[in-house]
């Protein structure tokens, strides 16, 4: 079963993606130190992150490599067209916002 984030705080979502990160450290037998070593991080990084207290997206990704799961990215900010109309405008991608929309 995939989990939504959408009702999910930015905190919570923090703390569900550091309980993750350890949980597949251990599936691993991985010490902290170990995965520091194997992302080329800090272990106090590495704990700060399992704990929930955040981390750049940098050391993420370097995480994610560590740990072979660098391809669960792959859909990260992709746009999920819903419609056949949304498949067409996504051939004509915007190269930036309009202020209209911007300024409410």
């Amino acid at each position: 079963m995939i989990m939504r984030f959408d009702f999910y705080t930015p905190t919570e979502i923090v703390n569900i993606l550091g309980e993750r990160l350890k949980k597949q450290r251990l599936t691993l037998n991985l010490t902290q130190a170990e995965l520091a070593n194997k992302a080329g991080i800090g272990l106090s990084t590495v704990a700060r992150i399992e704990s929930g207290d955040g981390g750049t997206l940098d050391n993420v990704i370097r995480l994610a490599i560590a740990l072979g799961l660098i391809n669960e990215f792959s859909t990260l900010f992709e746009p999920q067209p819903d419609t056949i109309k949304d498949i067409i405008n996504q051939q004509n991608l915007r190269q930036r916002a309009s202020k209209a929309n911007n300024e409410k």
